[in-house]
C-alpha cells in the first residue's frame, strides 16, 4: 500500500479542498402562484413551468387531504388491555 513521502502542510489541503464547497440553490418565485421554487423547475404548488401546466397536481393535493382526514373515529372503542398474572407468593 502507497504512503505520502512527507506530510501535507495545512495550507496545502486546505487550498485543495477550496473547490469541494457547495453553491447556494437559487429560490425563485412561480409566476402563477407566487409560492418559491426552485430556478428552471417545475413549481411544487402548481406544476407549472414557463407559464403552461406540466404537472398535474390535482391527484397529489386529493391523497394530501385524504391523509389529514382520520380514517377511524376510535373514539367509541376501549383500549384493549393484556390479561394481568397475579402470582401470589407464599412466605
Amino acid at each position: 500500500m502507497s504512503v505520502p513521502k512527507s506530510r501535507k502542510s495545512s495550507s496545502s489541503v486546505r487550498r485543495r479542498r477550496s473547490h469541494l464547497h457547495l453553491n447556494p440553490v437559487n429560490i425563485g418565485t412561480c409566476e402563477k402562484c407566487k409560492a418559491p421554487s426552485i430556478s428552471h423547475q417545475v413549481c411544487g404548488e402548481c406544476g407549472f413551468y414557463k407559464g403552461r401546466q406540466t404537472v398535474d397536481n390535482s391527484r397529489n393535493t386529493e391523497r394530501a387531504l385524504a391523509k389529514q382526514q382520520p380514517k377511524h373515529d376510535h373514539t367509541h372503542e376501549e383500549p384493549a388491555t393484556a390479561p394481568v398474572d397475579e402470582k401470589k407468593t407464599e412466605e
